[in-house]
């Protein structure tokens, strides 16, 4: 068997899950620079956008399959005053996991050649609130950690 890590199915169907969910929120891949996103956002007065963060994968593996337990960050900020928008998107991201997202990750993962045995969605994080020159900004996350199993290779 050859091994394929997950990384790349992993972002991409978290992406695809989200892009069909009714989460209103640009995601990003933390490689986009913040002056790119500033840009995308400078003729609204408030807005909030996600990161798609840190990733790692731990394998299990024997002669004839790999079982993979790979968790994603997801992150999101808002230039919103309180912690409302973050604390909302947060509760709206584990509703939508727990519910139809599932099905949208595991359709998008099985064509990449995994089958996801089950999803934990770690501890949600409000952070302190950062203060800088352009205002005052919220941020929080979580992580989305899967259970997966790689399918042979026909």
């Amino acid at each position: 068997m050859i091994y394929k890590a997950p990384f790349y199915a992993m972002q991409k169907a978290v992406y695809a899950a989200l892009s069909q969910s009714s989460i209103d929120l640009q995601w990003y891949d933390s490689a986009v620079p913040i002056e790119e996103i500033a840009e995308l956002h400078k003729n609204q007065a408030e807005f909030a956008y996600g990161i798609m963060g840190t990733q790692d994968a731990d394998c299990d593996t024997n002669k004839d399959t790999a079982f993979w337990n790979a968790s994603i960050r997801l992150d999101v900020y808002s230039n919103y005053k309180g912690k409302k928008v973050v604390t909302k998107t947060l509760e709206a991201l584990l509703n939508y996991f727990c519910s139809e997202g599932y099905y949208n990750l595991q359709e998008v993962f099985a064509g990449e050649g995994f089958a996801l045995t089950s999803l934990s969605i770690g501890s949600l994080v409000v952070n302190a609130p950062m203060y800088s020159d352009i205002g005052v900004w919220q941020s929080g996350g979580t992580r989305l950690t899967f259970k997966l199993t790689q399918m042979k290779e026909e």
